[in-house]
């Protein structure tokens, strides 16, 4: 599909859309023709070849976008409970460690929580357990993502890029 651009007006057009033009007469409606667009000033827009480094540019941001969708999908943010798959992002993991040491400083032994509307009764010291297990989990993932990151920006063939694989994560837990 073929794009125009008229400098005179700064607007843009693409091909095969309606356009309309408010003239003396009145007001012009239609797809217009290519002799059409060049009479009213606008000149077929060639885009222009990327630069190498443009290229290698992109190339690493795409990865790095791939990168981050791993990040966040379940094969790296997640852990299973009860056969039960999840995730407790920072700020839950905080709030539900913050709770559990409030129930320990009340002398209360065992804790019951819900996720996802399941009920699950552990003692406090398990709960915590698990709690410090995931909390080197993540920072574990984080620093392997990052490592990634760090690969990818330092590659300068667009191939290498494209052919990058994310792997090394830690295990998942399953508790």
């Amino acid at each position: 599909m073929k794009r125009y651009y008229n400098p005179t007006t700064h607007e843009w057009y693409i091909e095969g859309n309606r356009i309309t033009l408010l003239r003396p007469e009145g007001m012009y409606s239609c797809v217009p023709t290519t002799e059409q667009l060049t009479e009213w000033g606008y000149e077929e827009y060639i885009e222009p070849v990327p630069t190498p480094e443009q290229l290698l540019e992109r190339a690493k941001a795409d990865k790095l976008s791939e990168l981050d969708a791993y990040d966040l999908s379940e094969e790296v943010d997640s852990f299973t409970i009860d056969n039960k798959t999840m995730w407790l992002d920072a700020q839950k993991r905080q709030q539900l460690r913050t709770s559990i040491e409030s129930y320990v400083a009340s002398g209360i032994e065992t804790a019951t929580k819900y996720f996802d509307g399941i009920q699950y009764t552990f003692p406090c010291s398990v709960w915590l357990q698990m709690l410090n297990a995931l909390e080197v989990y993540a920072s574990e993932a984080l620093n392997v993502t990052e490592s990634h990151r760090a690969a990818i920006n330092a590659l300068d063939d667009i191939e290498d890029i494209e052919s990058y694989e994310f792997n090394n994560y830690p295990p998942k837990l399953s508790f």
